[in-house]
């Protein structure tokens, strides 16, 4: 079954209009919110802080919180991953990695003591997502979330994202992609864009 989510940018916004969002979007049925921590240049403090605050009103909607990151940021923020107390910490449900560690890394991190997901980059495609099940990770704990591409030309093919969804599904994971926004004045997580952000995702 489809689920239906938004995403929040909460360096580019203000907390009352992020949860005005919330729960005009909890109203209308979605129960899922990406976020973005690969353009957040804060310090772990201030991170903390903020987006606690906001996660706590994601809960209170009904929504449940993705957090986009890389090893990058794991390694500005001090993150290890075998210990994602960090992502806790700040009461996120899970983390999409937009970059991958070594395959056996992913699979470890899904059995986090935190109860974690851990969603892969579903754009990715190749024998990435084999090798994270090779080493029998946590199949509860994973799903997968496709790439969103700003600008006109950047984007996947139809085919390739087509390839990608399928063989994710033949191993029996969830899947995730992105619906551009058709509002105005939309933003995401960097000032490169071509017309509207992609700011809902799909969940199946």
């Amino acid at each position: 079954m489809a689920r239906f989510g938004i995403s929040i940018y909460p360096e580019h916004s203000d907390m009352e209009k992020d949860m005005a969002y919330m729960d005009m979007a909890a109203k209308y049925g979605c129960s899922r919110i990406f976020t973005c921590l690969l353009s957040v240049q804060k310090s772990r403090q201030e991170i903390v802080r903020e987006f606690s605050d906001l996660i706590n009103h994601a809960h209170k909607c009904g929504m449940e919180v993705i957090m986009d990151t890389a090893p990058a940021v794991f390694g500005r923020l001090g993150i290890s991953y075998d210990n994602l107390s960090f992502f806790s910490e700040i009461h996120a449900d899970g983390i999409r990695l937009d970059e991958g560690f070594d395959s056996l890394k992913e699979s470890l991190m899904t059995y986090n003591p935190q109860g974690l997901k851990i969603e892969i980059n579903a754009s990715l495609g190749g024998r990435y997502l084999e090798n994270i099940m090779s080493h029998s990770p946590d199949k509860e704990r994973l799903t997968t979330c496709h790439n969103f591409y700003p600008q006109r030309y950047t984007g996947l093919s139809y085919a390739h994202f087509e390839k990608c969804s399928k063989a994710i599904r033949d191993l029996d994971l969830r899947v995730a992609a992105f619906v551009n926004s058709q509002e105005k004045n939309t933003f995401g997580p960097w000032e490169v864009n071509d017309g509207s952000w992609n700011s809902t995702g799909i969940f199946r």
